[in-house]
C-alpha cells in the first residue's frame, strides 16, 4: 500500500548545552523527577488488566528460535472485512477490517505470508549489472526492478493456469492469483457478500471453489497498476539507501533482504494519522534452521480496539508535519484525511501567532539532510517547546503536533555531541520525554517511538551514573526511578509491536537489544543478525 522512507536515527550521543535558558515542559513533566514524567500520561493509556490474547511471534522474527510455529499461516487474529455504511461497523471509506471483539494493545491481527514478493538477492544482482543504464536515479532503478519481477511471477502464475494440461492440479496457484486480483484490479468497490470467504480468498487459502478464469483481463498494464496501489515497500529503508548501499557494499556483505510484497488483506487496512495498528515484517523459518526466502507480515494492535472499530495504520511517517501529509496523501492517494489528529491540528495551526513559527518549522523538516545539523534545529525545538509552554495550544494537539515534526527533535538530539552538563541532559530528558508521550497518544511503538525511548533510557542512565558518585541518597533514588521508569516504558513499547515477546523476559531483552542497535547506528541494520525492526 505504502513504502516508508527511510527512519532517521539518533545516532550520536547528546551533548552540552550550558548557558542556554531552560525551558518548562508542555505537560509538566519537570524537574520534580519520576512523579512528575507519570503526570506526563495524563490520559494516555498504557496497559490493559484484560488478559493478552496473543500468539508468540518469535520464531518469525529471531533466527535463533525453534523452527516450530505456535499456529498455522495464514494466521487471523479478531478481525473481519466491512464496507462503509455496515452495520456495527464504522469504515472511514470503501471497505476495511474490523475488530470482531474487544482488542488489547500488543494484540496479533494477523501473520500472512504476500502472495507475491521480490527476491531482494535477484533484485541487486540485476541492478549492479545494469544501474549504468539508469541514468542516475538509482532508487526508481531498484524500484522498477523489484516491480519487474513481481510481474514476471504473476505472468508466470498466468501461463501455468493457462495449462490445461496442470490447470486441474494448481489450486495453490489459482489461490494466488485470485488473491491478487480480487477487488482490488477495479476502481469500483464491490459490495462485501460474504465476508468470511472473501478474506479466505485474500489471504489465498487453498479452495475448490476458486474460478478457473482467474487470469482474465489481467494484462501487464493491471498488474502494474494493482502493484502501485497494493504493495508493501521497504518500510523501513528508502530506495535511495537501498541503491546507495548496494552500490557501495561489497557483494560478499549482506543487503536489505525486503524490498516490495503483495498483501491483500493488508491491503484492505485503511490510513490514519492516529493509527490503532503497527506492522512488522519477518522471515518464516525454513527446516534447516535457516530463514528462508519468504518474508510474512505480522500486524499487532498498537492501541486497546473497542469491538466493532476500524482497524488502520499510517501510509506515511509518523513524524511528517501536517501541511506535507495532507499534501501528500491528496496527491498519491486521492484522499484529504479527516481522522483526529488531522482535524487538531488543523485548529491548532489557525491561531494566527503560530502560523510563522509552524512555517519556519515545515521548512526545516523539508531540508533536512540537504544541510548540516547546526543550532537550528536547537532554536526551532526551543521555539515549539515555549509556545507549548504559554498554554497557547491544547495539550493534546502539541502532542500531535510535536510528533508531525519529532524528526527536526532528533536532529536537535544528534547535533549534540558529548554529554558533560547534567542541566543540559536533564533538560533534554525533559523534551525528549515529552515526545514519547506525544507519539504514545498518536503512533505508538513506531520505530521513530523506539529510537526516543532508547535516547530517554540513555539519558536517564547518566543522570543516574552521575548520581551514584555522590552521596544524597534522595537524589541517587529519584534516578534510579527515572532509569527504572524508562526500563519500563521500552519494555511496554516492544510488547506492543512484537506482542507475545513480552511473556518471555529472554526474548523482550533481545529485541530491545536488537531494535536499539538497528536504531541507534548508522550502520545498525547491517551489524544486526536478524533482520526484523
Amino acid at each position: 500500500m505504502v513504502q516508508h522512507g527511510a527512519k532517521e536515527k539518533c545516532t550520536k550521543k547528546p551533548s552540552s548545552d550550558a548557558g542556554r535558558k531552560e525551558m518548562k515542559s508542555g505537560d509538566g513533566a519537570g524537574r520534580g523527577g519520576i512523579n512528575d514524567l507519570y503526570r506526563g500520561l495524563e490520559g494516555i493509556s498504557l496497559s490493559s488488566s484484560e488478559p493478552r490474547r496473543l500468539h508468540d511471534v518469535s520464531s518469525l522474527l529471531f533466527h535463533s528460535k525453534s523452527n516450530k510455529l505456535p499456529f498455522r499461516l495464514p494466521f487471523l487474529g479478531p478481525i473481519s472485512l466491512a464496507e462503509q455504511g455496515s452495520i456495527g461497523a464504522e469504515i472511514s471509506h470503501g471497505r476495511g477490517l474490523i475488530t470482531t471483539r474487544d482488542v488489547s494493545m500488543g494484540e496479533c491481527l494477523f501473520v500472512v505470508p504476500p502472495v507475491f514478493s521480490a527476491d531482494a538477492v535477484e533484485v541487486r544482482s540485476r541492478y549492479l549489472q545494469d544501474k549504468l543504464e539508469y541514468g542516475g536515479d538509482e532508487a526508481r532503478a531498484v524500484e522498477r526492478l523489484a516491480e519487474d519481477q513481481i510481474v514476471q511471477k504473476v505472468q508466470s502464475a498466468c501461463n501455468l493456469l493457462s495449462d490445461e494440461g496442470i490447470r486441474s492440479k494448481s489450486s495453490a496457484d489459482r489461490a494466488r492469483m485470485q488473491a491478487f486480483i480480487s477487488q482490488m484490479s477495479s476502481e469500483r468497490v464491490p459490495t462485501i457478500r460474504n465476508p468470511d470467504a472473501l478474506m479466505s480468498v485474500l489471504v489465498a487459502n487453498e479452495s475448490p471453489s476458486i474460478p478457473h478464469n482467474v487470469t482474465a483481463n489481467l494484462d501487464i498494464d493491471n498488474i502494474i497498476s494493482i502493484i502501485r496501489r497494493n504493495a508493501f515497500g521497504p518500510d523501513f529503508h528508502s530506495y535511495d539507501k537501498i541503491a546507495k548501499c548496494w552500490t557501495e557494499r561489497a557483494n560478499s556483505e549482506c543487503c536489505y533482504d525486503r524490498l516490495l510484497g503483495i498483501y491483500p488483506l493488508a491491503a484492505m487496512i485503511n490510513h490514519s494519522c492516529c493509527p490503532n495498528a503497527v506492522r512488522v515484517f519477518g522471515c518464516i523459518p525454513a527446516l534447516n534452521g535457516k530463514t528462508s526466502e519468504r518474508e510474512v507480515m505480522i500486524v499487532h494492535a498498537s492501541a486497546n480496539i473497542p469491538k466493532g472499530t476500524e482497524i488502520t495504520w499510517s501510509y506515511l511517517s509518523p513524524a511528517t508535519p501536517f501541511a506535507v501529509r495532507r499534501g501528500m496523501l491528496s496527491s498519491k492517494y486521492g484522499f484529504t484525511c479527516q481522522c483526529t489528529r488531522c482535524a487538531k491540528e488543523e485548529e491548532a495551526l489557525s491561531i494566527a501567532e503560530l502560523q510563522g513559527l509552524f512555517a519556519l518549522a515545515d521548512e526545516g523538516w523539508s531540508s533536512r539532510g540537504t544541510i548540516r545539523c547546526d543550532q537550528g534545529e536547537e532554536k526551532l525545538v526551543s521555539s515549539i517547546e515555549r509556545i507549548f509552554s504559554a498554554k497557547q495550544v491544547p495539550i493534546e494537539s502539541q502532542r500531535y503536533l510535536r510528533v508531525g515534526f519529532a524528526l527536526l527533535y532528533i536532529d536537535y538530539f544528534n547535533a549534540a555531541h558529548s554529554l558533560e552538563n547534567d542541566e543540559s541532559i536533564e533538560r533534554k530528558l525533559r523534551i525528549a520525554a515529552q515526545l514519547h508521550f506525544s507519539f504514545v497518544s498518536c503512533n505508538n511503538a513506531s520505530t521513530e517511538h523506539l529510537s526516543i525511548l532508547h535516547l530517554c533510557y540513555d539519558l536517564s542512565s547518566h543522570l543516574r551514573s552521575t548520581a551514584m558518585k555522590g552521596n544524597d541518597p534522595n537524589v541517587i533514588a529519584r534516578a534510579t526511578s527515572q532509569v527504572r521508569f524508562w526500563t519500563e516504558q521500552l519494555k511496554i513499547a516492544h510488547m506492543i509491536r512484537f506482542g507475545e515477546l513480552g511473556q518471555d523476559l529472554e526474548n523482550v531483552r533481545n529485541a530491545m537489544k536488537h531494535s536499539k542497535l538497528v536504531l541507534r547506528n548508522q550502520d545498525g541494520w547491517y551489524l544486526a543478525k536478524d533482520r526484523f525492526i
